[in-house]
């Protein structure tokens, strides 16, 4: 992806033979209630598992605990208390280094770019965004994992 670039703006992702559904689950980490159980139920009726979390060291607990289900993409909030979606990516890409990551938040798109810095260019959705916009780029990122 290019330099300072998040989302469909710059897709990264190469076509590669799809992975099976049941071997890639989704870690889904949101403060907010509603949207979490929203983005669980289109995550899901997109046809991926589904682990959820309510802000970055609850997901991180989740990730330590978990001893099967391959998580492959990370659906996470930028803005978090305890830890941000950042910085739980970074965390988990040192143990995940495949890790699909998808960012989604309120604040506009430059102001994520420079938190992310020039290393880290996760995919990204601005809220408010459709059912259609989180579905298609679970698909393109499951394809990518």
């Amino acid at each position: 992806m290019g330099a300072g670039c998040l989302a469909a703006f710059c897709p990264k992702t190469q076509a590669r033979e799809a992975h099976p559904i049941e071997t890639i689950t989704v870690l889904l980490v949101e403060h907010d209630r509603t949207l979490l159980e929203f983005f669980s139920t289109v995550v899901r009726r997109v046809g991926y598992p589904v682990l959820i979390a309510q802000n970055g060291l609850e997901a991180l607990n989740l990730v330590k605990a978990q001893l099967s289900p391959r998580i492959a993409i990370l659906l996470s909030d930028v803005a978090m208390p305890y830890m941000g979606g950042i910085q739980l990516a970074e965390s988990l890409r040192q143990t995940h280094p495949g890790l699909q990551v998808l960012l989604t938040s309120g604040l506009p798109l430059n102001k994520v770019t420079n938190l992310c810095g020039p290393k880290f260019q996760p995919e990204f959705l601005a809220k408010p965004f459709s059912v259609s916009e989180l579905s298609g780029m679970i698909r393109m990122l499951a394809q990518a994992a």
